[in-house]
């Protein structure tokens, strides 16, 4: 189950808040995207189980909006291909941060549809 707020870095929810910028798109739009490339294109699991010194506090409801049973499918689904045991928190906050080193390049919104237009 996801917990009811989620915990960010600092950092990430700085990068979060930079792709704002460039995008125009709010930052749990961004962190759903990100999320959803570190899924499709991520070969193996890397997650991050150290705790952020300064963090930023995001609810559930906020982050996944109505889709929330589906990130839980998908993440579930993941975990168990992936074998991976690690607190759901860190898990949702590795796949963000990887989902955003891969969208580092972006400059636009333009370019954020290219990144998903791609075959996986």
């Amino acid at each position: 189950m996801i917990p009811f707020r989620i915990q960010l870095s600092k950092k990430t929810w700085d990068r979060l808040q930079y792709m704002q910028t460039r995008t125009r798109l709010t930052p749990n739009i961004i962190a759903r995207m990100a999320i959803l490339l570190a899924l499709r294109d991520i070969q193996t699991a890397a997650i991050n189980e150290s705790k952020p010194d300064q963090i930023h506090v995001i609810n559930r409801d906020v982050l996944f909006g109505d889709q929330e049973k589906i990130y839980e499918a998908l993440i579930r689904q993941f975990c168990a291909e992936q074998e991976i045991y690690a607190d759901t928190q860190d898990i949702i906050r590795s796949l963000i941060d990887i989902g955003l080193h891969k969208m580092g390049h972006i400059k636009n919104l333009i370019d954020m549809r290219t990144i998903f237009a791609r075959s996986g």
